[in-house]
């Protein structure tokens, strides 16, 4: 049920204007993306599926977030595609900065469809289980 909940409160859902629907999970908290990805593994994905992509600001250093990404989720840094930099914001007042800043991981789960509709499937039970 954690790998559950965890996906609908971070994952990309499927809303008008985002028609496809596949699974994927973005997040800065490594405890919470060891937990998604261990979730993965025991419904079934295979790591051949899984793809990561790190999400940043463009002032921290890639290389360094890319290791410290590959080490949270226990995969090569030959399995990230390129990485996204947020665009700045001269306004931002974010404290999301430093040595302990990494950006988010992005994990994409190839071909994930049915998987995406057992999630919102399963959602459903456990909220419906709980307003019952």
């Amino acid at each position: 049920m954690a790998g559950v909940a965890a996906y609908w409160c971070e994952g990309a859902k499927s809303k008008p204007w985002r028609t496809d629907v596949q699974v994927q999970f973005i997040n800065s908290d490594p405890g919470l993306i060891q937990l998604f990805l261990r979730w993965l593994e025991l419904v079934g994905i295979e790591p051949e599926r899984i793809t990561y992509r790190v999400a940043m600001h463009p002032t921290t250093d890639e290389f360094e977030a890319r290791v410290f990404w590959s080490r949270v989720a226990g995969a090569p840094i030959e399995r990230f595609y390129r990485t996204t930099l947020k665009k700045p914001n001269p306004n931002s007042r974010r404290k999301n900065y430093g040595d302990d800043y990494h950006g988010c991981l992005v994990i994409t789960v190839r071909r994930s469809t049915d998987l995406y509709r057992q999630i919102a499937g399963w959602w459903a039970g456990i909220v419906g289980a709980a307003v019952a």
